[in-house]
């Protein structure tokens, strides 16, 4: 059965300049399921809208700059599962038909009186492409209240309905529920009327139903529409952690937390006592981590996985550390929490980003004395690799030594399992890179110990066909020798800018992207680099 749901009125109307072309923008464009969000104008023919009598919707009339804050808001909402949003409409033409919706955002709003937005529930799955509608017009044009518009209507296309509020002997307050406090933590559900609240998330509550009709949002959506969570990102164990490079006593890292359960972890190998400062920071669009929908925790574990402390503000949605700390290996985890409004962390969830410094109190080296092992591994630059030496001394109940090597860009991997007699290594590089390297002693016992790491530089110094300009608050510049192919990716893994570049000079410009890390990649026949940049 297809059932109608509506919205209430939000705002008064207002007028501003059309736009005639939305802004291009992907949220995860591998993913085969589909919202489009539909800004551009579009003509219905439909035999669920308007009595089946065709009629025409004209462009929203917003900006460039309220597009795509609205586009980050809802991106942000979906950001945990395996799910695209997109102004694009061939990723929406090209997505399984009974795996897309198309929501338009359009001042015509005269034929459906008395709401901001309409959907049929579950109509994502129909099958026939039958739309949703936000009226930007009733809305104001406001981007924080579009984008809540468009994150309830596609709740309803995905088969939810609205969350409602309770008193403790089950009264009802509210059909909407309008969410609780004020400032940066202020919470909502999505499925509410919520556009007045700072975090706004997926949760599992009562319906207007009653208070024992609880309706867990999560599980609806990832159970009955073809598509479930996003693949974790990194491990959710302290044995598996992500390794952090610290790199000018700077380092960085991006992630998603993306179920309730999700916990993210680094590994810091700190060579000397220091101070660690690092922050935290969830996705959001604006002062106030506007539009962020993950509460963020951090947990501190030693090098045998044991609590350290946890860091969390509680008036904030962002956490830090600042602290100093002795020699050794430690575990960053990242970790959605809830808040004295929001109740619990079911649906602190979302992308993050992590900036920090590391200082010691004397000099760095290039190496460090393990914590577990005891075993100090050193490292030079080959003619035809990257030479590992170590003189492990303690390896009575060892099974097996792993050589474990990373990149710039990725996790760290086995490259090679030498014999327990060894003292070196040769890896031989494949493409210039700075390659992080350390010895994984796996135990009689099933136990698994580390060395400390050891960064080998191994790249082109300028000898390729590329010479990149990297100037603060500048466009990257490019010299190169050859043609070329380029790419610009954030942190979250997205492409923003590609293209193809003849020989000579090329200016990169991304100053109207969001400031961030991200990488410009480079690559022809006879060279493959890629560079970080940070746009501020």
């Amino acid at each position: 059965m297809k059932n109608l749901s509506l919205i209430v009125l939000f705002a008064a109307i207002f007028t501003a300049t059309a736009t005639t072309a939305a802004p291009t923008l992907n949220s995860y464009p591998t993913a085969a399921a589909t919202i489009y969000i539909d800004f551009d104008g579009h003509d219905v023919n439909s035999s669920m809208w308007n009595y089946g009598t065709p009629f025409s919707c004209l462009p929203a009339a917003m900006t460039d700059a309220q597009i795509t804050e609205s586009f980050n808001r809802i991106a942000e909402d979906f950001r945990p599962f395996n799910i695209n949003v997109t102004t694009d409409i061939s990723k929406f033409l090209a997505a399984p038909l009974s795996q897309r919706i198309r929501i338009i955002v359009t001042p015509t709003s005269a034929w459906y009186a008395g709401v901001a937005g309409i959907a049929y529930v579950t109509s994502f799955t129909w099958g026939d492409d039958t739309p949703a509608f936000v009226f930007s017009d009733r809305l104001g044009n406001n981007a924080r209240k579009v984008a809540e518009a468009v994150s309830h209507e596609t709740g309803h296309a995905l088969g939810l309905y609205h969350q409602s509020a309770y008193t403790s002997t089950c009264t009802l307050t509210s059909s909407y529920h309008t969410g609780i406090g004020t400032g940066e933590t202020s919470w909502g559900p999505i499925m509410g009327n919520v556009a007045s609240r700072n975090a706004t998330q997926w949760n599992f509550g009562p319906t207007p139903n009653g208070c024992t009709f609880l309706q867990d949002n999560l599980k609806v959506i990832t159970s009955k529409n073809g598509f479930t969570f996003r693949p974790d990102d990194f491990a959710d164990l302290y044995t598996s952690a992500s390794p952090v490079i610290i790199s000018n006593n700077v380092f960085s890292k991006a992630g998603v937390i993306s179920t309730t359960e999700d916990k993210d972890y680094f590994r810091l190998d700190l060579s000397q006592k220091g101070a660690l400062k690092l922050t935290v920071t969830p996705f959001n669009v604006g002062t106030g981590n506007s539009g962020a929908n993950l509460d963020v925790k951090i947990i501190l574990q030693d090098g045998k996985g044991t609590e350290i402390s946890t860091f969390e503000i509680a008036d904030s949605m962002h956490a830090r550390i600042d602290t100093t700390l002795s020699a050794g290996t430690y575990y960053v985890i990242i970790d959605g929490t809830g808040n004295v409004n929001a109740g619990n962390d079911y649906g602190s969830l979302g992308a993050y980003t992590i900036d920090g410094n590391y200082f010691g109190t004397t000099a760095s080296t290039t190496t460090t004395t393990s914590a577990n092992s005891g075993t100090i591994v050193t490292g030079i630059k080959v003619k035809n690799g990257n030479k590992l030496n170590w003189n492990a001394t303690n390896l009575k109940g060892t099974a097996a030594i792993s050589v474990m090597v990373a990149t710039e860009e990725g996790d760290f991997k086995e490259v090679a399992r030498p014999a327990l007699n060894a003292n070196s290594y040769v890896h031989q590089v494949v493409e210039p890179a700075a390659y992080t390297y350390m010895l994984k002693f796996i135990e009689k016992d099933g136990s698994v110990q580390f060395s400390n790491s050891v960064t080998i530089e191994n790249k082109s110094n300028g000898a390729g066909i590329f010479k990149i300009i990297k100037q603060a608050q500048q466009p990257v510049i490019v010299v190169a020798a050859e043609a070329y192919e380029y790419q610009v990716v954030d942190n979250f893994g997205h492409v923003i800018l590609a293209g193809k570049a003849s020989a000579g000079t090329k200016i990169i410009d991304v100053r109207n992207q969001p400031a961030g890390i991200y990488n410009l990649r480079l690559l022809n026949e006879t060279e493959n680099r890629t560079e970080k940049f940070m746009n501020r």
